[in-house]
Parts: C-alpha cells; sequence; structure tokens
C-alpha cells in the first residue's frame, strides 16, 4: 500500500474497491481493480458518470463492454443498448432485456421516436424540446447543413400541431404539414403559404425518409414491442443498416427514443451504451445533441458509454467540416472516465493532443496486449487486466463464427 509514494513513477494508488470488480490492476501490485461511476461521483473521484472505449479490433473492448454491462445488471443497472453490428443478442438473452430489431421496409419491429416512453406528459415542454432537437438532427444529418431559421420555426409549429391532435404524435402528420402548410401556420410566421412551402420543402422531403423513403416501416406508426420500463433493460438492434448511409438516422432516432426512458425519474441507474459512434459524430447537429445528452447524465442518474476504435473515427473530416470535429472532440473532452484498449502507431498524435496523454502511456498504448487497458478516471491511471468469467466468456465471445466450436477463455 505505500509502493505509490516510494515509487510514485512507477506505482499507482488504486481506486475504492466499490462496485463491480473488472480485473487486475498491474500499476497497483497486482491488486483488484473495480469501477462504479455512481459511487465515484459520490466522493468526487469524478464529476460524471460517462464512459469512452476505445480499442482497435481484437484487443478485448467488445468483451470488456459486454461483460462490464453483465457485471453491473447484478448490481441492479438498467441496461440499454444501441447495437449496430448484432454483437449483442447473446448478453441480451442472458440479461432478459427487451429486443428490438429495426429492418427497413417493416419486415422487423418499429419504434416511434416521438414516444414520450416512461416520461407520459409529466413534463410537455421539455418533451417538445426533445423531440424538435432530434428531428432537427435527423434533418441536419441527412442535409448535411443546419437548418435555417424559418425551417425551424416551421418544424416547431409542424411539432406542436401534431402534439396537439394526438396523444402520441408520429411523424407523418408532422411531414405532412410540412409538405403542406396550413395558412395559421404560415400567418404566424409572418408569410405565405407558397413562400413557406418553398422555404420547407427540403426539409419536408428529407423527413418523408422515414415514412415512404429508404427507411420507411421502422420510425412511421407507433411502437410495436411493448416495453417494461422498470424491467432490464432494452437492446435495439440495428445490424442491418450497418455500413449504409441510413445508419447515422436510424441511431440519432433509436437514440432520442431511448433518451425518453432514462430521462424519466427513477430510482434505478441507468447505463446507455452508443457503439460505432463515429457514425453519428460526423454530423454536427448530430454531436451537439449527444453532447446534450451527455450532460444531462448527472442530472438522470444515467451513464452515456461511447465506443469506437480509434481517436480519429472522431477527428476525420465530416460533412460538418470543423465545427463538427470540434464538438466530437468537446464530447470526448466531458467524459472523465477513458479505457483505452491497444491503439496503432497512427494514433499516437491524437492520442497526445486530444487525450493530452505523455509520451509514455502513449507508447504504452500502441504496444498493449489483448485484454489490458489503460483506465483514466479522473486524477487516477491504472493499467488493468480484464478477466472474463467462463459465463461471461460464452456471452461475450465476438470470434465464434470464425472459429470451429469453443475456444478455451
Amino acid at each position: 500500500r505505500h509502493s505509490a509514494s516510494l515509487y510514485p513513477l512507477q506505482a499507482e494508488r488504486s481506486l475504492p474497491s466499490l462496485g463491480p470488480v473488472i480485473g487486475v490492476d498491474h500499476l497497483s501490485g497486482g491488486t483488484k481493480f473495480c469501477y462504479d461511476p455512481w459511487a465515484l461521483y459520490e466522493r468526487k473521484v469524478i464529476t460524471n458518470p460517462n464512459m469512452l472505449v476505445l480499442g482497435r479490433i481484437g484487443t478485448g473492448k467488445s468483451a470488456f463492454v459486454k461483460s462490464y454491462l453483465h457485471r453491473q445488471s447484478l448490481f441492479g443497472r438498467q441496461i440499454f443498448i444501441i447495437d449496430p453490428k448484432g454483437e449483442y443478442t447473446p448478453l441480451a438473452e442472458a440479461l432478459g432485456l427487451a429486443v428490438i430489431r429495426l429492418v427497413p421496409g417493416g419486415l422487423g419491429g418499429r419504434v416511434n421516436p416521438l414516444d414520450p416512453g416512461p416520461l407520459g406528459d409529466m413534463n410537455a415542454i421539455d418533451l417538445r424540446r426533445r423531440r424538435e432537437e432530434m428531428l432537427a438532427a435527423l434533418a441536419a444529418s441527412g442535409l448535411k447543413r443546419e437548418l435555417s431559421s424559418e425551417e425551424r420555426a416551421a418544424l416547431n409549429a409542424a411539432l406542436r400541431g401534431a402534439e396537439g391532435t394526438l396523444y402520441t404524435p408520429t411523424i407523418a402528420p408532422i411531414v405532412e404539414t410540412l409538405l403542406k402548410p396550413n395558412a395559421l401556420s404560415a400567418s404566424d410566421l409572418k408569410t405565405s403559404k407558397s413562400a413557406l412551402t418553398a422555404a420547407t420543402r427540403d426539409l419536408a422531403l428529407e423527413l418523408r425518409r422515414l415514412t415512404s423513403g429508404d427507411l420507411a416501416g421502422m420510425f412511421d406508426g407507433e411502437t410495436t414491442t411493448q416495453i417494461d420500463w422498470s424491467g432490464p433493460g432494452v437492446l435495439v438492434d440495428i445490424s442491418e443498416l450497418h455500413n449504409t448511409p441510413a445508419l447515422a438516422p436510424v441511431m440519432i432516432c433509436t437514440a432520442t427514443w431511448l433518451s425518453q426512458a432514462i430521462a424519466a425519474p427513477s430510482a434505478r441507474k441507468r447505463i446507455l451504451v452508443l457503439d460505432e459512434a463515429w457514425a453519428a459524430l460526423r454530423f454536427v447537429a448530430v454531436t451537439r445533441w449527444l453532447q446534450s445528452t451527455a450532460k444531462l447524465a448527472r442530472s438522470h442518474g444515467v451513464q452515456l458509454v461511447v465506443v469506437a476504435h480509434r481517436l480519429s473515427d472522431f477527428s476525420a473530416q465530416g460533412e460538418g467540416g470543423s465545427e463538427a470535429v470540434r464538438q466530437a472532440v468537446g464530447l470526448i473532452s466531458d467524459v472523465e472516465t477513458r479505457v483505452l484498449y491497444g491503439q496503432d502507431d497512427s494514433e499516437r498524435t491524437l492520442l497526445r493532443e486530444m487525450l493530452a496523454l505523455p509520451e509514455a502511456e502513449v507508447s504504452l498504448l500502441c504496444e498493449m496486449t489483448a485484454h489490458r487497458a489503460l483506465w483514466k478516471v479522473g486524477r487516477s491511471t491504472a493499467v488493468v487486466e480484464h478477466v472474463l468469467s467462463d459465463r461471461e466468456y460464452r456471452i461475450c465471445n465476438t470470434d465464434a463464427a470464425m472459429t470451429d466450436g469453443e475456444i478455451e477463455p
């Protein structure tokens, strides 16, 4: 226990032994390493519960995320997952999560992103703001630009109109109103019907993708699966859209729908996992929306877990240009728990600049063996060897399709 004082450049004092055991901390004499964001927040080790997980393929990143969720569920945490690769189904079955599979054309389940979920009508103003932010981010991601002030005003008017006629509005009447604005909407905005129609046509046609375009059948009606919001959690499988242009808007709609659940008051702590985050963070509107979600995590008792392969996924120039990059970097900067698995040498500069890692830690990451990670938790540092139980190995193995039979953990 005195080694951190005797050898300050070689040893680190371990975090408090609170929450699930993650593995062995090699910077603290091989002691067990535990991690619970809410316990650490209570002790002022960190100021927010959010987590960033990075690691190239084959380093054990996915196995860690799944086992972490499994262990947190044993502590009574609710688990919400957006799965773009179809890898979390065994975990969902083990935990008893409700599963929704979204498939274009209505061949799978359907989610209404405007559904208030457990929020109901408890806070109509906040609910409308969330809905408007989602629709704006969705349209902006497709248009590859910010919405104009007139488009935003028209969107707000169409949303208010739909909320006034339906207890739980759907996107279809909003699109119809934008395509054919009425005289009252035009009058409220001090313009003519023809001028308003022309000004909002691009917005309307982009949102129309959800009802008649390539996204039809997934978000254009009521939610088809009855969700027990007090249960263990929800998995939304969007793997049918992986590596397609539709992945980003689908992630936006899905994350918004799930965010209604995590925004509802609850005594239980909740975890929201956004895997393959690079797909959505290329767009300014999306990064802005995700930043606001991350900042709400503390007030709602929610941990947002963002998973990606490397930092260059965030810093690459997307359609939003430098502003999208700045916002993505800002999102990373706000996260106080960073779990960093092995990285390529090409990431050295970004590791130094974006995460402010010293050269010794950068070199360590570029040489890190599988299933070991550099943990940066507030001001604490640990090198943790992640340990799987036999049961966890069966639900975390992502190489089953590439092997013949069982492989020993």
